[in-house]
């Protein structure tokens, strides 16, 4: 199958089954008594899905996915984002995609038989955990959680936050990025460790929420380590290389992330134009009000940018690499979140009340949307990163342009 042909199953897939079924995953999360694991029609999208062929598009395919390189997929990861159950619908969450390719890249015959087959297959979830809650997640360097070597084992102590999906009954495994060298060179401080989310001592506290919202079925919660032993062997790459391995996802990672702000956006543009196409306000329909042509016009043209950068950037990190490309992920990073909450915030202030309930995902989208100007990198960091790039690019021109002396 071509990748035009591709994108627009998934997009019939996504306009056909998966956003009618959002009302009715509303309802069965509502009504579930536990609201941490699949509900039923979600269950069964998956199932549809993966029979469909619809599955683990950026994979490789003796992985089960389609090997579709950074520039074709991007086009379909904004189509699954015109839901937020989108992306987990196809097995296309960017934690299973990033986390997956580590196990791929680095775990063992055995770790890679009993978790990253079920993986793979749908059948188990996983999580990253990195945060600490009174150590800033900007530099992950200076994070604190401590991991001690006793003979065979690692021995796990402390707290980590902010872990997307550990509260699924369908995870199965933690990835857990701590300390072990302590005293070292900042970025060989830390080593990624696969802890089993039955591990003994391994318990879950708080689960956050998003502007209100607690994000079942997955939810944020604190997991809490009281003398926690693995064996050394489920330790992801050598001693130290904790920090490395997370950076290595960051190109699909961050294609995929700024593409879903796009498809957000896209859906939250689709939801405003047959809104108020047939909203009365004052004996007139708000189209026919310049303001309304005004945002609708904006939000066309910062969705269409937006996506121009994202392919531009992922044809770049494709070509020349992740390395190559750094200042432009930074600027994808901090542009395409900026545009969805923009766009959306106009579709929400048209809806008026409705804007801001679940007869509309509006709200819903915002919210997410929002906490990805803070996760992986806030906008402030990326900005700074970009602005030093660019001095030295304009140093550099500045000396080549210099005329040789005389």
């Amino acid at each position: 199958m071509t990748t035009n042909a591709l994108v627009k199953e998934l997009e019939d897939f996504m306009v056909s089954r998966v956003i009618p079924a959002e009302p009715t995953i509303h309802h069965q999360l509502a009504a579930a008594k536990n609201r941490w694991t699949y509900p039923q029609v979600m269950r069964e999208l998956r199932a549809e899905a993966k029979a469909r062929g619809l599955w683990l598009f950026p994979l490789p395919e003796r992985l089960g996915g389609k090997g579709l390189s950074l520039t074709e997929y991007a086009p379909l990861a904004e189509r699954m984002n015109w839901s937020n159950y989108g992306p987990d619908i196809f097995n296309c969450y960017s934690g299973t995609i990033s986390n997956a390719t580590i196990l791929d890249q680095t775990a063992s015959a055995e770790l890679k038989d009993r978790y990253l087959s079920r993986l793979l297959a749908g059948d188990a979830r996983s999580c990253i955990s990195i945060t600490e809650r009174d150590v800033p997640s900007s530099d992950p360097t200076d994070l604190k959680f401590a991991v001690t070597r006793n003979g065979d084992d690692y021995v796990l102590n402390g707290v980590k936050s902010w872990a997307t999906g550990a509260a699924m009954e369908e995870c199965e495994f933690i990835l857990l990025l701590g300390a072990t060298a302590p005293e070292a060179a900042r970025h060989a401080r830390h080593s990624l460790i696969l802890v089993p989310a039955n591990a003994p001592g391994l318990t879950k506290g708080r689960i956050e929420t998003v502007m209100g919202f607690d994000d079942a079925p997955y939810g944020h919660c604190d997991l809490i380590f009281d003398n926690v032993r693995v064996p050394v062997t489920n330790r992801l790459g050598n001693e130290g290389e904790g920090f490395a391995l997370v950076q290595t996802t960051l190109g699909v990672g961050r294609i995929q992330l700024g593409m879903g702000c796009v498809g957000a956006a896209e859906r939250a543009l689709q939801e405003m134009c047959s809104w108020v196409e047939t909203r009365v306000i004052g004996g007139r329909p708000l189209v026919e009000r310049g303001v309304v042509m005004d945002a609708i016009a904006r939000s066309r043209i910062e969705i269409d940018q937006a996506r121009a950068f994202l392919v531009y950037t992922a044809n770049l990190v494709q070509t020349q690499g992740i390395k190559a490309a750094r200042s432009e992920v930074s600027q994808a990073k901090v542009l395409a979140p900026e545009m969805a909450v923009r766009v959306i915030d106009r579709a929400m202030q048209f809806h008026g009340g409705a804007g801001f309930s679940y007869d509309t995902p509006l709200a819903e989208m915002w919210a997410h949307q929002r906490t990805v100007r803070i996760g992986e990198g806030a906008d402030e960091v990326h900005r700074e990163l970009v602005g030093k790039f660019e001095l030295t690019r304009q140093r550099a021109f500045r000396a080549a342009s210099k005329p040789a002396a005389q």
